[in-house]
């Protein structure tokens, strides 16, 4: 390496006849010239040399000269953007470390690696660093898609297991060919602004959370499959899961999301669609004694055996203000609920529309069950057997201020708006406070 005479930079001069930052040539040393010089050459001949004055410039040089001043213009604002995008941060992949996983295990607390765009075939764990890795602009969905870390099918790709704090980020990557994320040992991270697609595991095939309290912020997390959780599993954990796109997974339960055992996550202004269940939960799955706050999300077109947009099982959340639409399932097409006794669970503000069950509880299928059902829109559903709107077995659910309207039943026994089983009971006021519009073949069946 040698530093050029006229601008100072260094550059490798085997590699480079010039420097690439100014386009001077490169000039040997004294001692260089002594030990290569050339032969002296001969003496032109009288008038050749004014004939060689007055010939034109070559062609050729001048072209030289030019790339030369455009290499230099376009490596120096390469360098400048470089300066800028690093800000205080001292590492750099590949520029510095050849991989991803050589620069965190050179890092320290607070600092930044920045990736280039590129294949980055490697697993990478953050180590309990608390660091942020991101692609040189996580808001450009080019350099997002562009910027790949390839986990070859060996295990999770990216691993937060030391507990590492909101301080670790990981923004602006596609995750792909692996185990996805995964979060455990009490670790915090912020994950925003990555493409989390095409990984396979038996539990949270996109993002795996145990035991953690992470934020999962501005994903897609997308054609991911296993066998609990092909986008999400969330247990023992309370993770932050706002602003996402979840879609087109697939998985025996849960394939947008699994919420498990005493788990309590807060999911807002999710986008949940397009995935597919064998089982049940083709949105989202939550059971095990779990509190979670579901608000403002769009669950639609989703599929099941058992709930096509949301399965509930045993547990109190909080289901609020969010589009549960164009779901598909057996039984309770927008969602299933089952077991959950206790009137803690409140289902409130809802939309629920357009969804399809092919025996019944088109809108909302329950048993065994006594939850407060307030102020819903339940509009244009329809099941082939029961309970247009809503079916009702073994349960005593409180119903106030909803409104059933354009829903229909095909079975003989109706329910355009409710069916009811023998072994329930309605607990409505008195007048009656829900409003029913053109439901077919009538608003409330009872059985004897």
């Amino acid at each position: 390496m040698i530093d050029c005479n006229n601008c100072g930079m260094n550059y490798d001069e085997n590699e480079y006849g010039f420097c690439p930052y100014c386009g001077e040539e490169h000039l040997e040393s004294p001692e260089q010239e002594e030990k290569t010089a050339p032969e002296k050459p001969k003496e032109p001949e009288e008038g050749a040399e004014k004939a060689k004055q007055d010939q034109p410039r070559a062609p050729g040089k001048t072209f030289k000269f030019v790339i030369i001043g455009l290499a230099a213009v376009a490596v120096i604002g390469v360098a400048l953007s470089a300066i800028f995008a690093l800000g205080s941060s001292d590492v750099t992949v590949p520029d510095k470390y050849a991989t991803i996983q050589e620069a965190i295990d050179a890092a320290e607390d607070g600092d930044e690696i920045i990736v280039d765009i590129g294949v980055y075939r490697e697993n990478i764990d953050f180590r309990g660093k608390n660091i942020t890795l991101r692609s040189t602009d996580p808001d450009d969905p080019e350099v997002v898609d562009s910027t790949i870390i390839d986990g070859r099918n060996a295990g999770a790709v990216v691993s937060f297991r030391s507990g590492e704090s909101e301080e670790a980020v990981l923004s602006g990557f596609t995750i792909t060919r692996g185990g996805g994320l995964l979060i455990s040992g009490g670790s915090s991270p912020l994950i925003t602004k990555n493409v989390i697609e095409d990984n396979s595991a038996e539990v949270g095939a996109g993002i795996a959370i145990f035991d953690s309290s992470p934020t999962i912020q501005e994903n897609t997390i997308s054609g991911n499959s296993g066998f609990w959780g092909g986008g999400l599993h969330v247990e023992e954990s309370s993770p932050l899961i706002e602003g996402n796109i979840i879609q087109r997974n697939n998985s025996e339960y849960g394939s947008g999301i699994v919420i498990y055992s005493n788990s309590s996550p807060i999911m807002i202004n999710n986008i949940i669609s397009e995935n597919t269940a064998d089982q049940l939960g083709g949105g989202v799955a939550i059971a095990g004694n779990s509190t979670p706050t579901l608000e403002g999300n769009t669950i639609a077109d989703n599929s099941a055996e058992r709930g096509g947009g949301l399965y509930i099982e045993d547990y109190e959340p909080v289901v609020e203000n969010n589009t549960i639409s164009g779901n598909r399932a057996a039984n309770g097409g927008g969602f299933f609920l089952v077991n959950s006794m206790s009137t803690a669970l409140i289902i409130i503000g809802n939309e629920i529309a357009d969804n399809l069950a092919s025996f019944a509880g088109a809108g909302l299928y329950m048993e065994g069950s006594s939850p407060t059902i307030e102020e819903n829109t339940f509009i244009d559903n329809l099941s082939e057997r029961l309970g247009g709107g809503l079916a009702v077995y073994n349960s005593t659910p409180v119903l106030l201020r909803n409104v059933f309207e354009n829903n229909e039943a095909e079975g003989e026994e109706g329910g355009g708006a409710v069916w009811v089983s023998g072994d329930s009971a309605l607990d409505l006021e008195d007048p009656d406070d829900n409003v029913y519009t053109n439901n077919t073949p009538d608003d409330i069946f009872e059985e004897e």
